[in-house]
């Protein structure tokens, strides 16, 4: 793409700012100020900050959100328009482009709404970066409305939709509270400064527990995997692992399973910045992830979040090891050998008319995916025998348990017992408006990450922004919850670092700004 396009871009695409952009251009050039060549083109170019800063500028879009945005998508690079197309039935087909991830399958059409807003075609909008943010501007905007909200919680729906999925917004908002660095392929040095105080929507998304330890459910849409694993009055048993990589963000691959024209799923997909796991098939059922469908009744398929073309900025450390202790514990359930013929990768799947990677012919994990950290992993996780991975460290308190601990406020309840973790429940018939809260006493057998659970009886009369207390390493956290929903499962608080030692980690609330039954059933954690 030429110079001048680019340079159109950084208006947001509208037409008085390309006359603007050329005119500064033509007074540049009558002054010498811009050089030829190579040089020419190097001076013209804007940083990325410089584009998020205008697109923000043009569109009244916080710019720290369009940073957030940038980083989950893609950890602001400027992927190929290639890497994402939509292709009906494939994995990584969502038809998503650039760094925005401005979309164009048959469920969306982003990239045509952004050159409709903006002025620019759809391939300058694939192709470059400058148009690529302005478009995604552009669209978030006019997601917003007229009256844009006064503050970076109030914008959660309208990321939400821009990405097709509260998840999204989920992961957008936990960047903004962490921040995020980085320095991108051309070398420019990017940060975003952690935003304290901001909010994700309490009850936007699910967080039921999945089958593996410490993973969350995010199930798929029925039209996107087969029941069971019987075909033809034949049942087939599970014997291989597929590994995946996903093309795109944890989020926006969750989101794409759940569309019912996606046509694929996998069972697990695994996050580049932590290692955490959402599932989105059951293991019993079969997911439509190898492009191949015998390789998909035998196997289980794992998606890990990022780009083949950037390994060393995806394939962490923390991915590495979540994904081996998932596969290991796998590998013991099922009786799957611990070797490169039973976990292999989605580039070695049959169906190809040339080499490998089902009938799309993916190269999937590529040629970055460090294999013998990843299987030496996955054999130290399984243990000395190679049989799979041993449990994780699980501890569950009932508030039966002398571990719980709660004044006679807290009366006792069998009122939906069936949904109860025990025999009964907890409940605080009326928010107090002084700390009184129930307490869990758990115990770290050593420092580590661990994710958090509760569980509760669900019912129209409780209370639904209940707030739960966890204690990390870095002081108490909270986590707001309804409790009129998701009765009878185990409901993730997030995932904390836990120095080793036994003490009150949990707590429920005394407190809530509204009415209704405050619950304390049961708690648990899980070591990652």
């Amino acid at each position: 793409m030429s110079s001048s396009t680019t340079l159109f871009s950084l208006g947001g695409g509208k037409l008085k700012n390309r006359a603007a952009v050329l005119l500064t251009l033509c007074i540049a050039l009558a002054m010498g100020i811009v050089g030829s060549g190579a040089q020419a083109q190097e001076a013209e170019k804007p940083s990325l900050a410089e584009e998020f800063s205008r697109a923000s500028d043009e569109y009244g879009v916080p710019q720290e959100l369009l940073r957030a945005m940038g980083y989950v998508n893609t950890l602001w690079e400027m992927p190929p328009p290639d890497a994402s197309p939509y292709e009906p039935g494939d994995l990584h087909g969502r038809g998503a482009y650039g760094l925005m991830q401005l979309q164009q399958n048959p469920s969306k059409d982003t990239l045509g709404r952004a050159a409709q807003l903006t002025g620019l075609t759809e391939e300058e909008l694939k192709n470059d970066r400058a148009a690529n943010v302005s478009g995604g501007a552009a669209v978030l905007a006019d997601i917003a409305g007229e009256d844009k909200p006064s503050d970076l919680d109030g914008w959660f729906d309208a990321v939400a939709e821009y990405g097709g999925t509260p998840l999204y917004a989920e992961q957008v908002y936990e960047t903004l509270k962490s921040g995020a660095s980085g320095i991108t392929s051309d070398g420019e040095k990017l940060e975003l400064t952690p935003r304290e105080g901001v909010e994700t929507k309490s009850g936007a998304v699910s967080k039921a527990a999945g089958q593996y330890g410490g993973s969350t459910w995010y199930g798929a849409h029925p039209n996107n995997y087969y029941e069971g694993r019987t075909y033809r009055r034949e049942t087939y048993d599970i014997d291989k692992i597929v590994i995946h990589v996903t093309q795109g963000s944890w989020s926006g691959s969750l989101s794409w399973f759940q569309d019912s024209r996606a046509g694929s799923s996998a069972h697990y997909t695994v996050r580049s910045s932590d290692g955490k796991i959402g599932q989105s098939v059951r293991e019993g059922d079969t997911a439509y992830h190898a492009g191949h469908w015998y390789t998909n009744l035998q196997s289980i398929g794992i998606e890990h979040e990022g780009y083949v073309s950037a390994p060393n900025r995806w394939f962490t450390d923390a991915m590495y090891r979540s994904s081996a202790r998932l596969s290991a514990y796998l590998a013991k359930k099922y009786r799957i050998p611990i070797d490169r013929n039973h976990i292999i990768g989605h580039g070695q799947v049959p169906g190809c008319p040339g080499t490998g990677g089902g009938v799309s012919c993916h190269t999937d994990p590529g040629s970055g995916w460090n294999w013998d950290k990843y299987m030496s992993l996955v054999r130290s996780y399984a243990g000395a025998g190679g049989g799979g991975a041993p449990s994780p460290y699980t501890q569950t308190v009932d508030n039966a348990s002398p571990r719980f601990e709660a004044s006679s406020r807290w009366i006792a309840s069998t009122f939906r017992q069936a949904q109860s973790y025990g025999t009964n429940h907890r409940v605080l018939r009326t928010p107090l408006s002084f700390d009184d809260n129930a307490k869990f006493k758990l115990r770290a057998p050593a420092r580590d990450k661990y994710s958090v659970y509760a569980r509760w009886p669900a019912d129209a009369g409780y209370n639904y922004r209940t707030t739960f207390l966890v204690r990390g390493l870095n002081g108490w956290n909270k986590v707001v919850r309804t409790q009129r929903a998701n009765g009878g499962k185990w409901v993730s608080l997030g995932d904390y670092t836990f120095p080793a030692g036994d003490s009150y980690k949990v707590q429920v609330s005394s407190r809530s700004p509204v009415n209704g039954y405050i619950v304390a059933d049961a708690v648990k954690i899980v070591r990652r």
